[in-house]
């Protein structure tokens, strides 16, 4: 299903994405989304979930509300 909405950018450059679009895509406050832009077109997704030090997309780990790799994991609790 395609969705289409016309919103109003507001004067901090906010727009509000509607109720239907975010249930439809499980988007909940505190969800980060990914914006990319070219010369015509913006684009937002949810972002993937991933490492907040390395990038990794493997092994996550949630720590407050964060995801950690087993790698990073495993680095920080040699620090302690």
């Amino acid at each position: 299903m395609i969705y289409t909405n016309f919103r109003e950018i507001d004067k901090a450059g906010r727009i509000v994405i509607s109720k239907d679009i975010r249930n439809h895509l499980n988007i909940k406050a505190g969800d980060v989304l990914q914006i990319n832009a070219d010369d015509e077109h913006i684009t937002i997704k949810k972002a993937e979930k991933k490492c907040i030090f390395c990038n990794s997309l493997n092994d996550l780990h949630m720590f407050d509300n964060k995801h950690i790799c087993a790698e990073c994991l495993s680095k920080i609790k040699e620090l302690l």
